[in-house]
């Protein structure tokens, strides 16, 4: 009894553990880009203008705003 337990608390974790790394896939999209976009700044290599850099980080972030903004109206929607 004490073995299938342990078997579910480690079923379990490796669960909770995939999952976390699965929601958190996208912020560490834009943790790289920004950290690239602070390379490219401090080489000045690229012929990339700011602007244009923020507008694509921010075009990358618009449909993951969407998303979790969706699925909130749908939760408040079934909810109440």
């Amino acid at each position: 009894m004490v073995n299938h337990g342990r078997a579910s608390i480690r079923h379990a974790r490796n669960l909770y553990g995939r999952t976390y790394h699965w929601l958190l896939r996208p912020i560490h999209k834009g943790e790289a880009e920004v950290h690239q976009l602070h390379e490219v700044e401090l080489r000045g290599a690229s012929g990339e203008t700011p602007f244009i850099a923020i507008l694509g980080l921010l075009l990358f972030l618009l449909p993951i705003f969407a998303l979790m903004l969706g699925l909130a109206l749908l939760a408040a929607y079934l909810a109440g």
